[in-house]
């Protein structure tokens, strides 16, 4: 019975085994990570989250990836000066697996710099950097992006 049950207990390692590196494998089929992290001195308050979102929006559009694969980061009411200046202003962030090229790069910049104007951010004072990271190079899930 003893070897039985570990005989057992082996094909249920094996099947997990299996499971784990088909989902690696359909990693390595994923779009990959397109992510924004927006830090700024203005506090946004109640207008923080419909930010959030309409960036979410913004992104998968100007990278033509799926919204369901991006992750936005709001950091608000932070200690900034830009140009010596703590006049309203962001720092940002984009990074993505692919589709980091001239074209969408301005796209997103004018989307950002339009959706943090609400906030009466003026455009000058907005630094956006761009981020195209090799699929081994951004973890997922406990994998990466390339298996």
């Amino acid at each position: 019975a003893r070897a039985g049950a570990s005989g057992r207990a082996r094909g249920a390692r094996d099947a997990r085994r299996c499971a784990s590196v088909a989902l690696r494998e359909d990693l390595c089929a994923l779009p990959g990570d397109p992510s924004v992290i927006v830090r700024t001195n203005v506090k946004m308050g109640e207008k923080k989250m419909p930010f959030m979102l309409a960036t979410s929006r913004a992104t998968a559009e100007a990278l033509s990836k799926p919204e369901s694969y991006v992750a936005v980061c709001a950091l608000d009411g932070l200690d900034i000066i830009f140009g010596g200046s703590d006049a309203p202003c962001a720092l940002c962030s984009v990074v993505s697996i692919g589709a980091i090229n001239l074209a969408n790069n301005k796209a997103l910049s004018a989307e950002l710099c339009e959706l943090l104007g609400e906030f009466g951010i003026d455009g000058k004072r907005i630094y956006i950097t761009f981020d195209d990271y090799a699929r081994e190079n951004l973890g997922y899930d406990g994998a990466t992006f390339a298996g």
